[in-house]
């Protein structure tokens, strides 16, 4: 129904542990409450990517994989061995790999979007920020709701959720939300003569809560998913001056983008993920104002990918990729008011294993692969406490302590998964393997492949509250832990390589006016990234490529945002967020042959300080609205749309390319959605869009196996090297109906 004259309603977040009203928290956060999401028609995370400055979403192949930056900051690879440098929450529970972080949003409660270093409160490898995610609670009310979705490219999409009467004289309650998820389609296989790119997930998820005192609950939720999608096609976008170039002209320049909608691969990219997830949350009311909740989750998942990445008919470059991981974790938090004084402590606990038996295969035949173990443990203790000093005058204080281990084991390899053979010629070992695996797998004992770190991260806030309006300012620090190469093909590649830091310096203002119905939040922030892991992609001899990570670089990424929401009138709702990024690295450098001169063929060190760092618009935004007219009798039709704009920035590491034009140079864009919807009681339908104007860019480029040179009178990188370059285009303009019933 229409909005109300009050103005906007509170969005509830929880930035700081504890649920507070968003305008009133000293945090760079950005919300959605579960009307906002459902107004966009998302399919999950990738459709909501604008709601939030200086944050961008993009898939990387398959398996509902996610490159997520927040203010210049993020990992742009599939690898479990690398930790995300965002991090993804389910419920509360972190995420660690990259794979199956595009949740789907239907039945969500809320998302949120911390900006910044989270790593006092949230800890571990949120160096650049955090999405939260919060689903619905059993209401112990019989009612629910069913919506199906059909649009462009066949899709279709079934989504329910039902809430049971409460029973036990309401003790018990419980639901159950179910989505599937299938077609969608974009591209069309012109070799197989087949759609391909199609959507096929299904995701069932029931939860009990169990009200064992008045002062005691129990959440247990149970997450079951079932992802075929197939890997997400790829086209070359190989330039002449590759080595794979003059093989009939295989690439065509991004601009062409009714070519990349029209793959020429010749396989069929089968690939599965199956994840079970279970999840205990204990809330213990133990007096007034003081809390302890337990946080316990595990959750499992096996997958496999076949993946060709050379984008054209010929079969020149693929994997196989079976892996499975699995991860538990456990949080004891403490919560108390004190008075002047708010307390949030508590003990954090996570412990994973990975396993990836990758199988390559270079112009039709098996070249090797490799072989990997890894056991990741991360313990932590942490506190933050917020104090009134006087008026609206608040001092915080946090910290968290953290040690994080890792053990990883792998070898280059050949033959399935449960029968790999190490004893080729070319077969290397390295890493601690266990006796076991030693005996039966051939493993020699070789490159430590034990580590350890540990960081201290702080943090410290001033914030003052007058009225309507929130001044704040804070330090803080963020860590992501330094790691092993999952994919490294030589004791040399295979690492370890070192933490990445940042600092952040950030000051903001959040400002209620004209009867609430006008918000405009500010914020500037100055950051010090240190240690920088960066991965590039080299031509190996036995793996065909080899990722190594180096920590190459620092960086300075200073910026501004801004959030306005206004309501002008009653029903309409208008809002605003642009972000603003100065990110450019202080220094990077590789080392090269020298191409000329009398030291021709020896070794020179290259300066890559000029190169962009990825996913780092100059500026990014949103300009949205939503109208709603009240048509009588609980009926009302409802209007929105958004405008999303982001200036050109790149998603390749190698920024001085051979290719020309570079295609993992993201052109400026801008992209309109919108849709309208009848809206009564118990029924809804709606008509929406997407891409409306049919913008196209890549979402996701990979220049495979470019090396650099210099010349003796200038450190500048030439590139002297590449294999090939291929990358997935965005969907088209896409149009759907949805209907919803509500019971």
């Amino acid at each position: 129904m229409p909005a109300q004259s009050e103005g906007f309603q509170d969005i509830i977040v929880t930035a700081q542990r504890r649920s507070e009203r968003l305008q009133e928290v000293p945090v760079a956060v950005s919300a959605l409450n579960a009307a906002q999401i459902e107004a966009r028609f998302s399919r999950d995370l990738l459709d909501l990517g604008s709601i939030a400055p200086n944050l961008i979403i993009d898939p990387i192949l398959g398996n509902g994989t996610a490159a997520i930056s927040i203010r210049g900051i993020q990992l742009n690879d599939v690898e479990k061995s690398f930790d995300p440098a965002v991090g993804v929450f389910l419920d509360g529970v972190y995420l660690a790999s990259t794979t199956g972080a595009l949740l789907t949003v239907f039945d969500a409660a809320s998302i949120e979007v911390l900006r910044g270093p989270q790593g006092t409160l949230f800890g571990r490898n949120t160096i650049g920020g955090l999405i939260n995610v919060r689903r619905n609670t059993p209401t112990g009310e019989l009612g629910g709701r069913v919506s199906l979705t059909y649009g462009s490219f066949d899709q279709f999409d079934v989504k329910g959720v039902l809430d049971l009467p409460a029973i036990a004289d309401g003790a018990i309650k419980a639901k159950v939300a179910a989505i599937n998820l299938s077609g969608g389609g974009y591209f069309w296989n012109v070799t197989r003569n087949q759609r391909e790119g199609w959507n096929e997930l299904l995701m069932v998820s029931p939860q009990v809560e169990f009200g064992i005192s008045d002062s005691m609950k129990l959440l247990v939720t149970y997450d079951y998913i079932r992802d075929r999608t197939p890997t997400r096609p790829v086209t070359s976008l190989t330039d002449t001056n590759q080595l794979f170039g003059g093989l009939g002209g295989l690439g065509r320049p991004a601009s062409d983008a009714d070519f990349h909608r029209r793959p020429t691969t010749s396989l069929f990219q089968e690939a599965f993920l199956t994840t079970h997830s279970i999840t205990g949350d204990f809330g213990w009311n133990v007096g007034e104002g003081h809390d302890i909740i337990a946080l316990v989750n595990y959750r499992d998942t096996d997958e496999s990918a076949i993946q060709e990445f050379d984008g054209v008919a010929a079969t020149l470059f693929n994997t196989l990729r079976p892996q499975q991981i699995d991860q538990f974790s456990a949080e004891l938090r403490y919560q108390g008011d004190f008075g002047a004084v708010k307390l949030v402590s508590g003990l954090y606990y996570f412990d994973s294993s990975y396993n990836n038996n990758q199988r390559t295969y270079f112009f039709g035949g098996e070249v090797g692969g490799t072989d990997y173990q890894q056991s990741a443990k991360s313990y932590a203790v942490f506190a933050q406490a917020d104090w009134n000093i006087v008026g609206g005058l608040s001092l915080s204080v946090g910290g968290r302590y953290l040690r994080d281990e890792k053990t990883a084991c792998g070898g280059t390899a050949t033959g399935p998964r449960d029968a790999r053979d190490f004893d080729s010629p070319l077969s290397v070992s390295y890493g601690e393997c266990s006796d076991e695996r030693q005996s039966s797998a051939g493993y020699i004992p070789g490159v430590d492949g034990t580590q350890s770190w540990t960081k201290f991260t702080p943090r410290i806030g001033l914030s003052y509250q007058m009225d309507d309006v929130l001044l704040f300012a804070s330090y803080s620090e963020g860590f992501r832990s330094g790691g092993f190469n999952g994919r490294g093909a030589s004791p040399a590649s295979f690492g370890p390589y070192d933490p990445e830091t940042v600092a952040n310096w950030e000051f903001g203002v959040k400002s209620d006016w004209l009867d609430n119905r006008l918000q405009v939040n500010l914020s500037a922030f100055f950051m010090k990234y240190r240690d920088k892991q960066e991965d590039v992609v080299f031509p190996d001899p036995i793996a065909g490529t080899v990722t190594v990570v180096q920590n190459a670089a620092n960086a300075t990424i200073n910026g501004f945002e801004a959030e306005v929401r206004a309501m002008p009138v009653d029903g309409l709702t208008v809002g605003f967020n642009f972000g603003y990024l100065d990110a450019s690295y202080d220094a990077w450098t590789d080392l090269g042959p020298i191409l000329d001169g009398p030291s021709a063929g020896s070794l020179g060190v290259i300066d890559k300080s000029g190169f962009d760092l990825r996913r780092a618009p100059q500026f990014t935004g949103e300009v949205n609205f939503a109208y709603e007219h009240d048509l009588g009798n609980d009926r009302s039709l409802r209007f929105n749309a958004d405008y999303n704009f982001k200036s050109s920035y790149s998603i390749v590491a190698n920024t001085v390319t051979i290719n020309n034009p570079n295609p993992g140079i993201v052109p400026d864009i801008g992209l309109l959605n919108g849709a309208i919807t009848f809206n009564t009681k118990r029924f809804q339908i709606s008509a929406f869009g997407r891409n409306i104007l049919n913008e196209n860019y890549f979402m996701h480029v990979l220049d495979v196996g470019t090396t650099f040179g210099r010349t003796a009178a200038s450190p500048a990188p030439v590139p002297t090297f590449g294999l090939w370059s291929f990358g997935t285009i965005n969907p088209p303009a896409t149009y759907g109906v949805e209907v919803q019933v509500r019971f």
